[in-house]
């Protein structure tokens, strides 16, 4: 069984960075990779949630706050999917059990650090990257990864990734440099 943490590493990976929000949303990313590290269903097909609701309603071994999730592991371990949750809404987008309405999905990479993909003019991110846990506030374990040996993880992926969405940011710039030269 892959581990929450290799579930995480995969999330990191720079070749994500490349897509649009339009391309891969929230949902679309955290089954690409669990496609991409080999997580498939029982029957061998991949997951095709319809929805950050889907998700957290079906296929996991836990489920709850943040606050709860700390106090029942001592950390929300690396790997878990972790949403944006409101109370209301749950019947506009088709449920009526009670359970909330979950308008976003992300994969917990530790210290922090969740990677998704969103299209935010706050920040002007529209695509795949990675932002602070503040303001996620339910989180799933996934019934298909181990997350046993995240407790142990402590790696410095804040300045990682920190150091990963700089070079970007710099690619950006030079791709937007490259062809107003070659316009002129």
């Amino acid at each position: 069984m892959k581990t929450g943490l290799e579930f995480a590493e995969c999330a990191l990976l720079p070749k994500w960075d490349k897509f649009t929000y339009s391309q891969m949303d929230c949902q679309a990313f955290v089954e690409a990779v669990l496609k991409d590290i080999g997580i498939r269903k029982e029957n061998g097909t991949v997951y095709d949630w319809k929805g950050s609701n889907s998700m957290y309603r079906n296929y996991y071994s836990w489920r709850g706050t943040i606050d709860e999730c700390i106090n029942k592991f001592g950390i929300v371990p690396v790997g878990a999917f972790v949403y944006i949750w409101k109370e209301t809404g749950e019947q506009e987008v088709g449920y009526n059990d009670g359970l909330g309405n979950c308008t976003h999905v992300g994969i917990y990479c530790g210290n922090d650090i969740v990677r998704d993909s969103t299209r935010s003019t706050k920040t002007g991110r529209d695509g795949v990257g990675t932002r602070s846990l503040k303001g996620f506030n339910r989180v799933t374990l996934f019934t298909g990864l181990d997350y046993s040996v995240t407790n142990s993880y402590n790696a410095s992926i804040e300045k990682v990734m920190a150091v990963i969405d700089n070079i970007h940011n710099q690619l950006i710039e030079l791709e937007g440099t490259l062809n107003e030269l070659f316009r002129g």
